[in-house]
């Protein structure tokens, strides 16, 4: 069993050694355990009928944990730079794997356990190692994992975003030293990429970000680092830095605060000298309390804001953030850009109706078609929609809602979500809160026409990229709706694509007509129709199962 014993045979024989004392040593040292194991396996098999290694498998790796000497291990490798053969063998099965990972885990300073990270890595195994708290500490195998995480991410938008974003933070949401490599590493690619990936990039940086500040036993941490990494003085007297940090600690854009960075921002860029960075503006944990202030009187109780000083410096500040990169403030265009869209939300503020009738929401669509064809200002459009719609117990619906009629309020939504994909989540929440809703006077079967009508919409949305959070919520839902609401979901859904079908989708789909079956035995052929269809599109058990137990389409479908 032992890899050199031939050579050390042959070396013994040659040097003159007797070949009776060789056999002697080679019969009583020889243990054979891997002989053992298997003879043991294959007694459990014929004992118990069970061909399953796991227990056996299980046993070894836990032996070999036990008994491994990094010391040894490290020695051999130091002084060969070479991965024993086994390793090799190892890495192609599960069980392996996991071993070598336990190891590193229990001495994750071994150079010998760092170099077989970095070969499982390089053979593509990187997705189960980002889970590894060691892994952060050998930066060869760390980096790749963080790479591939970000080029995973970067471009997904809705459908998987949420899952690659779990399994980053998992990787770096460990400790300070993993964040801070993983936002310097961050914030140098989106310098380099300039425009062709800033949002997605940033949108990276800012999920980071706000786990950290939620979660983490330092919640200062992420803004100081933050801060740090964009060159500003943390604790001292850089007005830009601790007006940011009062803003994101407190989550309330004071007056003070935003005079401080209104005269840092704006007298550098009307001098043409060097303007503070533009991402410490453009954070959410920023820019959303400034916007707060400034038209919150929208969608909630708040008196509006008279003081036309005050507020133009507010509207500043946010149409800076949302139209400026770094590099384009000398752009002539961009800066014509900045006093019109100053304007256009002057003009918002001041015009969009609070509370509307279905008459004067009508008068001023127009303008709203304008304004939403810009981002900030379409996503203050969808807070001020959302509390049109739920004002006063949703008595916009019982006043004006006709099931044969889709309401205003629901389609601006959905060409805001066409429009702005990273508004999706948002236009969804408001869709949500109207489907949940329970209107005064809506008898049940109105109540449901509805939710149809809602899901009708929503619908659009998975046909936008955005299947799985509206999969995860159905399935959430269906057991509090009634089933025929989700059986129409599932048929609206449906109805807009063909085969084939991603995993991704069909299996959420297999989930939610499997607990709505019954339902289905008696559900409409029009509804049917396309249901049948995916299940007969689908090479799956349940697929089948399902299908068998659906009526035939009727002679005259």
């Amino acid at each position: 069993m032992e890899p050199t014993t031939t050579e050390f045979v042959n070396q013994y024989l040659e040097s003159g050694g007797a070949p009776f004392n060789i056999m002697n040593l080679l019969v009583f040292s020889y243990e054979g355990l891997a002989a053992m194991s298997n003879m043991v396996h294959d007694d459990i098999a014929n004992a118990f009928g069970n061909s399953d290694k796991s227990a056996i498998l299980d046993t070894v790796s836990r032996k070999i944990v036990e008994s491994f000497d990094a010391k040894k291990a490290d020695a051999a490798y130091d002084e060969t730079q070479q991965l024993p053969k086994y390793i090799d063998e190892m890495i192609p099965h599960i069980v392996w794997r996991r071993t070598i990972y336990r190891l590193n885990e229990m001495h994750p300073k071994s150079t010998m356990l760092g170099a077989a990270l970095q070969r499982i890595s390089d053979q593509g195994y990187q997705a189960e190692m980002t889970l590894l708290n060691s892994t952060s500490l050998h930066a060869h195998v760390f980096y790749p994992l963080l790479v591939e995480c970000f080029e995973n991410i970067a471009p997904s938008d809705g459908e998987n975003a949420q899952t690659q974003m779990s399994e980053l933070i998992n990787s770096v949401c460990r400790g300070e030293k993993t964040y801070i490599l993983a936002q310097y590493v961050l914030q140098n690619v989106r310098r380099k990429l300039g425009n062709k990936a800033s949002a997605s990039i940033q949108r990276i940086e800012q999920e980071l970000e706000s786990y950290m500040l939620d979660n983490y036993d330092l919640p200062q941490l992420a803004i100081h680092i933050k801060l740090l990494l964009n060159g500003r003085a943390v604790g001292g007297d850089d007005a830009v830095a601790n007006a940011v940090t009062g803003i994101i600690q407190s989550t309330h854009a004071t007056p003070g605060d935003v005079v401080v960075l209104y005269t840092q921002y704006h007298n550098a860029f009307v001098k043409g000298q060097q303007v503070p960075p533009v991402d410490l503006l453009r954070d959410e944990r920023v820019l959303l309390p400034m916007m707060d202030q400034a038209f919150s009187h929208i969608w909630s109780s708040t008196p509006i804001n008279t003081r036309t000083d005050l507020m133009d410096k507010y509207l500043w500040l946010i149409a800076y953030a949302t139209l400026f990169n770094d590099n384009e403030l000398n752009n002539a265009t961009k800066r014509e850009s900045l006093g019109q869209l100053v304007s256009q939300m002057k003009e918002l503020r001041e015009e969009i109706p609070i509370h509307p009738n279905q008459t004067n929401f009508n008068k001023i669509i127009s303008k709203i078609i304008n304004w939403i064809s810009v981002p900030v200002l379409a996503r203050i459009v969808v807070l001020w929609i959302r509390d049109v719609l739920s004002y006063d117990g949703f008595s916009y619906y019982e006043m004006y809602f006709h099931s044969s009629e889709v309401p205003t309020p629901l389609l601006l939504l959905e060409e805001i979500a066409h429009c702005h994909p990273l508004l999706k989540p948002l236009v969804f929440s408001v869709y949500k809160e109207s489907f949940e809703s329970k209107v005064q006077g809506f008898l049940p079967d109105k109540q449901i026409r509805l939710q149809k009508v809602v899901i009708n919409r929503i619908a659009a949305l998975v046909q936008m990229d955005y299947a799985l959070p509206v999969m995860q919520y159905f399935s959430k839902q269906v057991d509090v709706v009634d089933e025929t609401v989700t059986v129409y979901f599932i048929y609206r859904t449906l109805v807009q694509f063909e085969p084939p079908y991603s995993e991704e989708f069909y299996i959420p789909v297999l989930q939610l007509t499997e607990r709505v079956m019954n339902s289905l035995k008696i559900a409409r052929e029009k509804e049917l129709a396309p249901i049948r269809e995916f299940l007969q599109s689908i090479d799956h058990a349940t697929a089948k199962r399902q299908l068998s137990l659906l009526p035939a389409p009727s002679a005259t479908s």
